[in-house]
C-alpha cells in the first residue's frame, strides 16, 4: 500500500523576515572585513611568487625562487632564530611574573588597592612611545638606569648598544609594555576560581602551596594559555616596539623576521620578497596559535 507525505510549505512570517533581514544587516559589516582582509593578503601571496622590484617594470613569475632564496640566506635564518628566541625570552619572563602579579593582586589588599589602579597604565601607552622612552633612560652614558645602577654600586650594562644585551634589553621593554596585560586576564581567571573549592581545600588541611598546585593552577591553566596564544602571536609580528628603538641592530640582533620584511619593502624596494617574508611569518603564527588554541581546549576539558 502506497503511501503519501503531504508536504505544507508555510510562508515566513512577518518577524521572520525581519530577523532575517536584521541578521543579513548584522553579517554585512563582517562580510566586508573578511573581504577587506582576505583580498590584499592573496594578492600579497601572489606577489611573493614573482620577482616585482622597484626598478622593475613588468615583474614576473618565478615560482619558489623568492622562498629557496630566502632559506639559503643566512640573513633570514639568522632572523628566523632570532624571533624564535624573542618569543621564548617574552614567554619565559613575562607568563611567571603575570601570574606573580596576578597573585599579588588577588590575595594583598594593601598591594590590590595600590596595583589595580596603575597596573593598566602600560597598557594606555603605544609601544612606539614606550620604546623611545626606555631607549632613553637606557642610554649607556647619560641614561637613568645606569645611573641608579651606579648609584648602588652596581655594574652598568650597555643594554641597546651591544649586540649581546640589546634583544635581552627589548624584551625586558617588551615585559614592562604587555606584562600587565597578562597579568588582567590570570587575574580574571582567579577571580573565578569558586570559593567552595579553597574551602574544601582549607577543610582538608591542604597549605597555600598545596591549594595553588592542585586546585588553582589547574584551573588557570586555560587562562595561562590564553596568555601563551596572545603573546606568541604578537611577540611573533613584533615591529613597532623594536623599530623604533634598535632598528634591528646593533650588527642585526634584533632584526626579527617582521623588520627584515619592512626593510625588503621600504628600504631594499622589493615588495615581492617582502611578502614572502610576511607569508612565511603568517604560516609560523597560524600553526603556533592552532596547537596552542588545541591545548587552550584540552586545558578547558580538564577544568571541567
Amino acid at each position: 500500500m502506497a503511501t503519501a507525505s503531504l508536504i505544507v510549505k508555510t510562508k515566513p512570517s512577518t518577524t521572520q523576515k525581519r530577523q532575517r533581514r536584521t541578521y543579513m544587516l548584522m553579517l554585512a559589516p563582517a562580510l566586508l572585513l573578511v573581504i577587506g582582509i582576505m583580498v590584499p593578503f592573496a594578492q600579497g601571496i601572489v606577489k611573493s611568487f614573482t620577482n616585482e622590484k622597484g626598478y622593475i617594470q613588468n615583474p614576473t613569475f618565478v615560482g619558489l625562487d623568492n622562498y629557496i632564496s630566502l632559506f639559503t640566506n643566512s640573513t633570514f635564518l639568522t632572523g628566523l632564530g632570532i624571533t624564535v628566541l624573542y618569543v621564548v625570552l617574552v614567554l619565559a619572563i613575562q607568563l611567571p611574573l603575570a601570574l606573580a602579579i596576578a597573585l599579588l593582586l588577588e590575595k594583598t589588599s594593601f598591594w590590590r588597592r595600590i596595583g589595580r589602579n596603575f597596573i593598566v597604565l602600560p597598557l594606555l601607552i603605544p609601544p612606539i612611545v614606550a620604546g623611545l622612552m626606555w631607549k632613553t633612560m637606557m642610554q649607556p652614558s647619560a641614561g637613568v638606569l645606569n645611573y641608579l645602577l651606579a648609584s648602588v654600586g652596581l655594574p652598568t650594562s650597555p643594554w641597546l648598544t651591544d649586540p649581546a644585551t640589546s634583544l635581552l634589553s627589548v624584551v625586558l621593554i617588551d615585559t614592562w609594555a604587555f606584562t600587565s596585560f597578562s597579568a588582567l586576564i590570570i587575574l580574571a581567571g582567579l577571580q573565578a576560581l569558586p570559593e567552595s573549592l579553597r574551602e574544601a581545600a582549607m577543610i582538608d588541611g591542604a597549605g597555600w602551596w598545596q591549594s595553588f598546585r592542585h586546585i588553582a593552577l589547574p584551573w588557570l591553566a586555560p587562562y595561562i594559555v590564553l596568555v601563551a596564544l596572545f603573546r606568541v602571536a604578537d611577540s611573533l609580528k613584533q615591529f613597532d616596539l623594536i623599530w623604533p628603538v634598535t632598528r634591528g641592530g646593533p650588527l642585526n640582533s634584533t632584526r626579527l623576521l617582521h623588520v627584515q620584511g619592512y626593510e625588503e619593502a621600504f628600504r631594499f624596494s622589493s615588495p615581492a620578497m617582502a611578502m614572502a617574508i610576511i607569508f612565511i611569518l603568517w604560516i609560523i603564527i597560524y600553526l603556533s596559535s592552532f596547537l596552542l588554541l588545541r591545548l587552550w581546549r584540552r586545558t578547558i576539558n580538564a577544568v571541567e
